[in-house]
């Protein structure tokens, strides 16, 4: 997939907004912060398939509409899934920029306890 100015500027809003920084946007996302930084400074015109379907969710809001790259291939949803994603598309955009990062901080926060607990377990 082309790294688009959109993308980049996208990348930027999300981690300044929800994120401390690159590598912790990268950890969440599953991706190399290295990877990350190289598309934030358009180091590279391109996206990895894989690399793009790990962050297009966490950046989706941040994006003008009509720019999203949608993934080409259908999700399986459950019912509860659609309709929470149908009711999150009638949601305006700074409302649905709210809901996301709530939702990222709770999942921080949940990664960040269950880390606390392995650990707690190994010592």
């Amino acid at each position: 997939m082309k790294l688009t100015d959109e993308i980049v500027n996208a990348l930027h809003g999300c981690i300044e907004d929800g994120f401390e920084s690159v590598s912790d946007f990268a950890r969440f996302a599953n991706v190399s912060a290295n990877t990350i930084s190289k598309y934030m400074r358009k180091e590279t015109q391109t996206i990895q398939k894989d690399t793009w379907e790990k962050i297009q969710p966490l950046i989706q809001s941040y994006l003008p509409r009509g720019a999203s790259g949608k993934v080409k291939h259908e999700l399986e949803l459950s019912a509860d899934q659609k309709i929470l994603l149908d009711a999150f598309s009638e949601l305006p955009a700074d409302v649905q920029n709210q809901k996301l990062l709530e939702i990222v901080e709770l999942a921080k926060n949940h990664l960040k306890a269950r880390q606390e607990a392995e650990d707690a377990k190994g010592a």
